[in-house]
């Protein structure tokens, strides 16, 4: 093996006990906090939980919202709808309806 080979094998050990590690802490954990987008990441992809709570949630995406609320049993929105809102950076997607947040939509129920 030349050294460039035993580096890339040690990287890759290095990364599987890392990722062991994290799937232990997170399987052993009564809590587990993350913001939106990490719900998404590979150490939490396949996790299922008891209650999502989302803060800030007048301010959230519904696509990243429903992402964390498809991973628990029960979830708890919380957010003020008067203060500032979703930040939308593509006029067209927002003009197709991807800027709303579930908060709104709960809200016009």
């Amino acid at each position: 093996r030349t050294l460039r080979q035993e580096l890339r094998l040690l990287l890759k050990e290095e990364r599987q006990r890392q990722a062991k590690a994290v799937a232990e802490v997170i399987k052993n954990s009564q809590v587990v906090c993350s913001t939106l987008t990490g719900v998404q990441t590979r150490d939490l992809r396949n996790e299922r939980f008891d209650l999502a709570v989302i803060d800030e949630a007048a301010q959230a995406l519904e696509v990243a919202t429903w992402a964390a609320i498809l991973k628990a049993k029960r979830a708890v929105l919380a957010g003020d709808h008067l203060q500032l809102p979703p930040t939308i950076i593509s006029k067209k997607a927002e003009s197709q309806g991807l800027g709303r947040t579930l908060f709104q939509r709960l809200q016009e129920m």
